[in-house]
């Protein structure tokens, strides 16, 4: 066995204040060997399933999604009903380390939520369990990572490491508070048709850890095992590496961990091998118009490296460093490692920007397709900048047959799509069919990363770009939110976290604003709104002190209504709330401790409402 596989329940270092561990005394199982095989129980599911079913297509992603709830009009029939959607919880950044979590009993089930869904960061897979800032941690494997790859380094040196991330998970799932909430969602012993109480599994052919009905992993999506679904995407830190990409060595693991964590059925084709986590459920709000359409985004399976120029000009200073914790890192960024052998970083954006830039290629029939993300053409055909940096070709297998020698990094590049991906070619085709069909009155997109980071800021040492939200990917990011905002035909919500606080921002239609021109405002057709929640715990929603003004968090560009510093920075969690019969949506970032809505930095409530009539804010 590893040594991670018992590390984080015994490992204690004389001299090291125990302070630098917080690790909780819950015992992760019963014994040690259901322990080690927790990951490959499986939750079979039977007839009374109501899962999502998606066909898969040529491409590997959904094309359709059947209901998860079905209507107050079938009611009477003897299929296992969720509870009426009305209140929609989220959250994210659950703690760094294992200290208890408090938000679960303190805050989360006292606001009676119907359904939870998980915006990434459930569990820090690849972050030590112990400060590496002390000189008494020094040593240790998880601080002292110069031979782990270049995708880790000193405090996030568990990354890739597939024992380690195992051995995290049992701690995440069996946290004696989120043991409690599980509880709530998806009643123990049957009380709420999740089977006999006797032990031996519930009426839909569910077995979870330890054959306790609806428990350890219990099947979120269902209503048989949880008559409060739950549902989740990842982000990068339970992906297994800190702002990581497609590249991640042995992702499948680390999906098919993430998966039995969150308690994705075992039939569920959320599971296949060749394909991300995306998936499409609509959940219904108890009678006819009144269903919400959840869409889960994966944004980790598909994207590609950073962008070459976010981080040439940071990494070439690195490449002096010979002691730089990112030194790894750059040098494969730049130089090698990557698939053309000439750096991993993504040329795509920077070689189709160059072409849109030439006068001559305002006239061409490719200027949609290579030049304008709002434009539903956008990265719809394969293109390649030619080695003149001045013809865009056609990506065709004739071109592959006569390309030139230098040529070839780009085909490489371009192989599955012209742009710098976040979703991918084939999930943002599938978004955009999934929400063209859609009929829900509002549809909730469940974002890992965050859509509406801090845009129009820009650091004095990396500039625009954090280095993980979609900010990174301008015109990825344009071109995600056009689609939210102009094929879907009700409300849109998206909802997200990682930032390690909680906000409300709102995209509005037309000119006049501060981001009108970034975010070409004038080409969109209705409010979109972000309510991102971030921190659960004390260790994650942590202020480091420093004014809000002239720092990332804060908005100059006009996207927060509540206020430019208005935010959350304690334990929080977010709520969507319905008001079917006023046809009001209430967005709110909930404390911790309590579940009421919480207070921002600023003294304002973090509170807005909208109309499904219009999609537009309501007066305060």
């Amino acid at each position: 066995m590893s040594i991670y596989a018992n590390a984080f329940e015994t490992e204690r270092l004389a001299g090291i204040d125990d302070g630098l561990y917080s690790l909780s005394p819950v015992a992760l199982g019963r014994d040690k060997e259901r322990r080690r095989q927790w990951f490959g129980i499986a939750a079979a599911s039977g007839a009374a399933l109501v899962a999502l079913i998606i066909g898969i297509a040529a491409l590997g992603i959904a094309a359709s999604a059947d209901k998860v709830a079905t209507s107050a009009s079938s009611a009477s029939s003897k299929q296992p009903q969720f509870v009426p959607m009305r209140r929609i919880a989220f959250g994210s950044c659950t703690a760094y380390d294992m200290r208890p979590q408090t938000v679960w009993a303190e805050g989360v089930i006292p606001s009676q939520p119907d359904a939870w869904i998980w915006l990434g960061d459930m569990a820090y897979l690849d972050t030590s369990p112990v400060s590496c800032t002390s000189a008494a941690t020094a040593g240790l494997s998880y601080c002292n990572c110069s031979n782990a790859g270049w995708y880790a380094y000193r405090g996030q040196c568990m990354a890739g490491n597939v024992d380690a991330a195992r051995a995290r998970w049992e701690h995440a799932v069996h946290n004696a508070e989120y043991r409690a909430f599980l509880d709530f969602m998806c009643p123990p012993g049957g009380s709420s048709g999740g089977g006999s109480g006797s032990g031996g599994g519930s009426s839909s052919g569910h077995t979870g850890y330890g054959a306790e009905p609806g428990r350890f992993p219990p099947a979120g999506t269902d209503p048989a095992v949880c008559p409060r679904p739950i549902f989740g995407v990842y982000d990068d830190h339970d992906w297994g590496w800190n702002n990581g990409n497609r590249r991640l060595p042995g992702k499948a693991t680390y999906k098919r961990m993430f998966l039995d964590a969150v308690g994705e059925a075992q039939a569920s084709s959320r599971r296949g091998d060749d394909s991300g986590i995306q998936g499409a459920y609509t959940l219904n709000g108890g009678g006819p118009g009144r269903d919400i359409d959840l869409v889960l985004l994966d944004e980790r399976w598909y994207r590609d490296p950073l962008p070459c120029s976010v981080r040439r000009a940071w990494c070439e200073g690195v490449l002096a460093q010979p002691d730089h914790n990112a030194l790894g890192w750059c040098r494969d960024f730049l130089l090698d490692d990557g698939a053309t052998g000439r750096g991993s970083c993504c040329t795509k954006d920077d070689d189709l920007a160059a072409w849109c830039g030439l006068p001559s290629s305002r006239s061409s029939p490719l200027w949609a397709a290579a030049c304008d993300p709002t434009s539903s053409a956008w990265a719809s055909e394969p293109l390649v900048l030619g080695p003149d940096n001045a013809t865009l070709l056609a990506v065709d297998p004739g071109l592959y047959d006569s390309a030139l020698r230098e040529l070839w990094p780009r085909l490489l590049q371009a192989e599955t799509s012209p742009v710098c991906e976040m979703l991918g070619s084939a999930q943002r085709q599938w978004l955009s069919r999934r929400l063209a069909a859609s009929t829900a009155a509002l549809t909730l997109v469940a974002s890992g990363s965050v859509m509406l980071g801090s845009v129009g800021y820009n650091d004095p040492v990396l500039g625009y770009c954090s280095g993980d939200d979609w900010n990174c990917y301008q015109p990825a990011q344009l071109n995600l939110l056009h689609t939210l905002a102009n094929t879907s035909r009700g409300c849109v919500v998206v909802l997200t976290g990682d930032f390690h606080y909680g906000d409300i921002k709102v995209v509005a239609p037309g000119q006049g604003t501060g981001y009108a021109d970034r975010l070409q405002t004038g080409k969109i057709k209705k409010h979109i709104y972000q309510l991102m929640s971030s921190g659960m715990s004390s260790s994650t929603a942590v202020h480091d002190g420093a004014p809000c003004t002239g720092s990332y968090r804060e908005d100059t560009v006009g996207l927060r209504p509540l206020g430019k510093c208005s935010y959350m920075q304690q334990p929080n969690f977010g709520m969507v709330e319905v008001d079917w019969d006023k046809q009001v949506v209430h967005l709110t970032v909930r404390a911790a401790s309590g579940g009421g809505i919480a207070t921002g930095s600023d003294g304002k409530p973090q509170h807005l409402a909208f109309s499904l009539q219009t999609c537009a804010p309501l007066p305060a």
